[in-house]
């Protein structure tokens, strides 16, 4: 037996064969998951030829990334296997990130050392379920066979240096005729007319709404490398035409000074950016119980400003994003994110806009977690309070952390001058949603829905309760009536509603809260709005229509707004503002990584 094993025919191979087997299948797992989180039934009514070329991609990519074990001569054959497992390592990576941020994870977001904490490692944890096994069984099957049958014969054959050669160059060859061939196809079936570069070079945020739409449309290896150019160059020198185009964008925007809606000028503002809060959990009861009771009350009240139609547009940088758009009026980047690459640059914001005001952030993350505390600066904010400062009275609180923030900033506030703008960042309702709190609430012991909904909606409950309470204490000190208090969702979570049982009052799941009370304006805002809205909106309650930068947004009190640019290539709603608001995407994109505003 063991002679038999030894003299296997052609094992180099064998093992080839093998290897290439293993890695397109681990691929096209990453992009099936990829693909049915975005639509669940994309298998069913997807055509046959556009599966075959995902399979055609995956076959290319396995040709290019196994060229080392072409080229590597017999007693170094065994480094091969560093190209596996770092396949299986990627692959491993995008399926604890999709669950989350429904799309691939870029090459720039694997350098995120500084974000490894226990928020970080609570949600890989919550992302970790059986079907990760598509991905580790392949090459741990590969590695057995490879052990057992493969591993001596392979070393017994010597194979000469430009036999090798040959053999490489012939995989990359085929590589790029494949891919020449497949971007081809595609740029036939483009409906905008492109140049083949384009079809190949374009970035993500102008031909492709999501990063794994590329990896669809040209494969992984093609994905990683443009990935990694595009993390590598971050500051983008303009040529005078993206200039021209963003000064023109810029001096087309609302250009009003007057202060018609300056009704809450002069006042402290608390803008209060609410962990995964989703427009849908406001109105919901259990039982016929209230799960979110205050902000219900809030949402009714005509005296507040009030939108459950505001739509989600943040990135990769998610819960950063959302709090980069409330505090510069910018959108957010589609293959970085702002916070960790351009953390460093300068931005007109609400902070420099109030001028003298005190100011502080506050937030339950540890200060290297999205460059919070760097970025907290560079919004100007002159206090910065964390994790670090309240971590004693959070174990004291049992792990309640929205109910110790708001507590804490409580005990802050008094020590301001006023007035004050104070930025505070919850986190209680963090995903994963695979646990239940302490103590548990009546909404676990309903039994509605499915478990994941109900740890969901008892965290909603739980901040709701610290609303409550934290309105008391701001009526208490005296500060209520001199506040704007601004409540707005970092982002939306739970948006898929077969899966998890939830009830459709909003089936895309996309629909995040506004809640602006002591504004002295009042009104539900009935269309569709995004996160971008809200900067000029504050400005203009604030009166600081004198700043020449308004953000990219539109304020919901002079305009009305019926739709929202999602991403690049998504809208809501239907308004003649729709092509400006997608343009508002590219041009954010070239302010940022241009650094516009550091020479202005």
């Amino acid at each position: 037996m063991k002679e038999k094993i030894n003299n296997i025919k052609s094992p180099n191979l064998w093992f080839y064969l093998l290897s290439m087997a293993c890695i397109m299948v681990q691929l096209l797992f990453v992009s099936h998951q990829f693909n049915k989180f975005i639509d669940p039934q994309w298998f069913s009514h997807t055509a046959i030829s556009d599966k075959a070329l995902l399979a055609i991609n995956s076959f290319a990519d396995a040709i290019l990334l196994l060229t080392p074990l072409v080229l590597l001569p017999s007693k170094w054959r065994k480094w091969s296997w560093i190209v596996i497992w770092l396949v299986t390592m990627w692959c491993l990576a995008q399926f604890l990130y999709m669950p989350t941020y429904r799309d691939l994870m870029p090459l720039s977001s694997f350098f995120m050392t500084e974000n490894m904490g226990d928020t970080l490692m609570t949600s890989i944890v919550g992302a970790i379920k059986p079907r990760i096994l598509e991905v580790m069984l392949p090459p741990v099957l590969l590695y057995i066979i490879y052990r057992i049958w493969l591993k001596k014969p392979m070393e017994q054959v010597q194979q000469p240096a430009k036999r090798r050669l040959l053999l490489a160059l012939l995989g990359i060859v085929a590589f790029v005729l494949i891919r020449l061939g497949v971007t081809a196809i595609h740029q036939g079936d483009n409906e905008e007319p492109t140049t083949f570069t384009q079809q190949f070079t374009n970035d993500y945020c102008v031909m492709w709404t999501r990063q794994g739409n590329y990896m669809n449309l040209n494969g992984a290896v093609p994905y990683v490398i443009y990935g990694g150019i595009t993390s590598i160059f971050d500051t983008k020198a303009l040529s005078e035409e993206e200039k021209g185009q963003v000064e023109q964008f810029i001096e087309l925007q609302p250009h009003y000074t007057d202060n018609r809606y300056a009704s809450a000028q002069g006042k402290n503002v608390i803008l209060l950016v609410v962990e995964s809060l989703n427009a849908w959990a406001v109105n919901m009861q259990i039982d016929g119980r209230d799960v979110a009771p205050t902000l219900k009350l809030l949402c009714n009240d005509s005296t507040c400003l009030v939108s459950l139609a505001m739509k989600s547009q943040v990135k990769n940088g998610r819960s950063s994003d959302g709090i980069f758009m409330y505090n510069t009026g910018l959108l957010p980047l589609n293959t970085k994110v702002v916070a960790n690459s351009y953390g460093d640059a300068s931005y007109p914001t609400l902070c420099s806009a109030l001028g003298n005001y005190d100011s502080f952030y506050a937030c339950c993350d540890q200060p290297s977690l999205w460059n919070v505390k760097n970025m907290a600066k560079t919004y100007g904010y002159s206090s910065f309070y964390c994790k670090d400062e309240i971590n004693d009275a959070i174990k004291q609180n049992n792990y309640l952390l929205d109910k110790t923030l708001l507590e804490e900033v409580t005990q802050i506030i008094p020590t301001r001058k006023q007035p004050f703008i104070a930025l505070v960042a919850t986190a209680g309702m963090h995903h994963p949603f695979n646990e239940v709190m302490v103590p548990t609430t009546w909404i676990m012991n309903s039994g509605a829905y499915t478990k994941e909904v109900r740890c969901y909606l008892e965290r909603v409950n739980a901040f709701d309760t610290a609303l409550a309470n934290f309105l008391t204490q701001l009526k208490a000190q005296g500060i209520y009536d001199n506040t704007m208090l601004v409540i707005v969702s970092d982002h939306n979570e739970i948006v898929d509603d077969a899966p998890n049982g939830r009830p459709s009052i909003d089936k895309e799941g996309d629909d995040c809260v506004m809640l602006i009370i002591n504004s002295g304006q009042g009104g539900r805002i009935a269309g569709p709005i995004g996160q971008i809205d809200i900067y000029p909106t504050l400005l203009d309650l604030l009166g600081l229509n004198g700043q020449s930068w308004k953000g990219l947004g539109f304020s919901v009190l002079r305009n009305n707004i019926t739709s929202v640019a999602i991403a690049p290539t998504i809208s809501a709603g239907n308004d003649p503002l729709i092509s400006r608001q997608q343009e508002a995407w590219r041009i954010s994109d070239l302010i940022i990584t241009s650094r516009w505003f550091d020479s202005k």
